[in-house]
């Protein structure tokens, strides 16, 4: 058995990096009502539920804030999963417009505040809303409030600051869910705060070692910059630090936009008017305003290709008082929006277009891309490479969704990848909803199909599969339709262990079972030496020594994420096996 285990850790131990355990910013206090919206209210998840192997974070646009994903929340809600909270971040909180900085309340002169008690706003969930359109004493958007609503262009900050508050909206959707990785889906600048935090990796929630995103989704973003168009934008404060950091050139000076494409920090360069300066040139946010900084932009940095990446181009029908007769959303020109014509992106490149007419021409498409139901999901669908699946736990109940893919293809193949323990069975239950079948095999870690193709009738099916330890990739595949994203598919596996040392836990007392806290046994009887812990990646995240064998021993699960645990219980003759559940 200690054979088995050394084995086991040479082929899972190194794989990933488990959860980051950093310290989650103190929430700030305030003595105003923070009146939750009503999509909050009304949707808000009062169980712990979750049906996606990793949860998402929505981040909206400039001077915009979270509602702008609640038709599409309300979709996802329909079609079963879970909403878990919002979370809001005031992003220029010393109210101070000519000042930057990337300090974190309780600071004084902090910038950015956390707004959020993940503790008792947030609960478990498929989905969160991240929000910056909230101001200095924790007071959202005017029509939820009905009092004037002081605006400190949190929701108009620079880029650097939201990409901050992001490493921290991240480690609070991971500690909330045990999960190990986020998806993350922007609108407009919301994708370029996704690829601020992804492209530095010093703020990752890991500095330099793991970023914990499994896809990022942007839709209407200027990844290679805004240029302006033929008419005024209304409610933008051209002199914000957002509206200097998506400018693809600035219009006085002639510069390359510094944030995107790199430059000195100084007021010369960054000029964009010649009546009225950005409120500052702070574009690295040092809290030092022009100081001749070389800057590299954001589009000179690499971009990680450890996870997924989809990108979605509006194309307006009717925005020519906008933009001409230049392709675009009205507002982000079609050739900006494509983060391919910057990196290269793992083939099939995920692209998809959302072509309409905007139901006011002189606002164009642009705002209304969040609420494109169909080609939202399409963005979000799970990746159709193996290197990118998705990790699942065994025992667990997910979602996927079968959605067009954006070449020409006849199936959208889903692949996620879980880990076997030890010998085993392997227990395959697919429920379809659609009308037509769907399609589902196994891979083993060298991607070779092990067993037939299994047709997946409409309604439940299932199928087995004996597996050595090790990893495997579950593929899920099937023709799509316009509205097949309207009725997922929901998985399970589940396993027989086969090795005569497993046991469960009816026949051998460890409890409580679910836990949120520690685990008691009756060590006096068997006098187990070693207790080794291994989490659903499999990896071993603990392993304790007995000196004394009592009749309750214990062990110490509180700092561990929430998730399914196996321990294996080792003496000198034998070694049991038992799954614990940490709540």
């Amino acid at each position: 058995m200690k054979t088995k285990l050394l084995l086991f850790t040479i082929l899972f131990g190194t794989l990933m990096i488990s959860n980051a355990q950093i310290s989650i910013p103190e929430v700030k206090p305030t003595n105003f009502e923070h009146k939750l919206d009503n999509f909050l209210n009304t949707n808000k998840n009062i169980q712990a539920l979750q049906n996606l192997p990793y949860p998402i974070i929505f981040i909206h646009g400039l001077n915009s804030n979270s509602k702008v994903w609640v038709d599409l929340g309300l979709q996802l809600v329909n079609e079963g999963l879970s909403y878990g909270g919002r979370i809001d971040f005031s992003l220029n909180d010393d109210n101070n417009n000519n000042t930057s900085n990337k300090n974190i309340y309780p600071t004084a002169g902090a910038d950015i505040a956390l707004f959020t008690n993940s503790a008792t706003d947030l609960t478990v969930g498929d989905f969160y809303f991240l929000n910056f359109d909230i101001n200095n004493i924790g007071q959202l958007y005017t029509s939820d409030d009905g009092s004037p609503f002081n605006d400190m262009l949190s929701n108009e900050a620079s880029i650097v600051k939201q990409g901050v508050a992001l490493k921290y909206a991240i480690q609070i959707v991971l500690q909330k869910t045990g999960r190990d990785k986020v998806i993350i889906m922007g609108h407009s600048m919301g994708g370029l705060c996704g690829r601020e935090y992804l492209q530095n990796p010093s703020i990752w929630t890991e500095p330099n070692i793991n970023h914990h995103v499994a896809k990022l989704v942007t839709t209407g973003t200027p990844h290679g910059g805004y240029t302006g168009t033929n008419v005024p934008l209304s409610g933008i404060d051209s002199r914000s630090e957002a509206y200097r950091d998506l400018r693809k050139e600035y219009t006085w000076s002639g510069s390359v936009g510094t944030y995107l494409y790199g430059g000195i920090e100084n007021q010369t360069n960054i000029d964009n008017s010649a009546f009225s300066d950005f409120y500052n040139v702070d574009v690295n946010c040092n809290g030092i305003n022009g100081d001749n900084t070389m800057i590299v932009g954001l589009n000179q940095k690499n971009l990680p290709l450890t996870l997924d990446y989809s990108y979605i181009i509006g194309k307006c029908d009717n925005c020519g008082a906008l933009q001409g007769t230049i392709e675009g959303d009205g507002i982000v020109r079609s050739v900006n929006a494509n983060l391919n014509n910057l990196y290269a992106l793992p083939i099939p490149v995920n692209e998809f277009t959302h072509q309409a007419n905007a139901a006011n021409p002189l606002i164009g498409l642009h705002s209304d891309l969040p609420k494109a139901i169909p080609v939202s999901f399409q963005g979000l669908d799970e990746p159709n490479l193996f290197n990118l699946a998705y990790q699942f736990i065994i025992g667990n109940t997910y979602k996927g969704f079968i959605t067009p893919q954006s070449i020409v293809s006849i199936n959208d193949y889903d692949d996620f990848k879980f880990s076997v323990t030890s010998n085993s069975q392997v227990n395959v239950l697919i429920n379809n909803t659609l009308s037509f079948s769907i399609y589902a095999r196994i891979y083993d870690s060298n991607y070779n199909q092990l067993g037939q193709t299994i047709t997946i009738n409409s309604g439940s099916n299932n199928f087995s599969q004996n597996l050595p330890i090790g990893f495997y990739y579950l593929q899920i595949f099937g023709f799509p339709t316009a509205t097949s994203y309207l009725f997922p598919y929901t998985f399970s596996l589940s396993s027989t262990l086969s090795n005569p040392d497993i046991t469960t836990a009816n026949s051998f007392e460890i409890y409580p079972n679910p836990t949120s806290t520690k685990v008691f046994f009756d060590n006096s009887i068997d006098k187990f030496e070693t207790a080794t812990v291994v989490n659903y990646l499999g990896q071993v995240v603990r392993e304790t020594r007995f000196s004394s064998f009592e009749s309750n021993q214990e062990v110490d699960l509180s700092s561990f994420s929430a998730g399914v645990y196996i321990f294996k219980f080792i003496n000198q003759q034998f070694s049991k096996t038992v799954k614990i559940i940490k709540q």
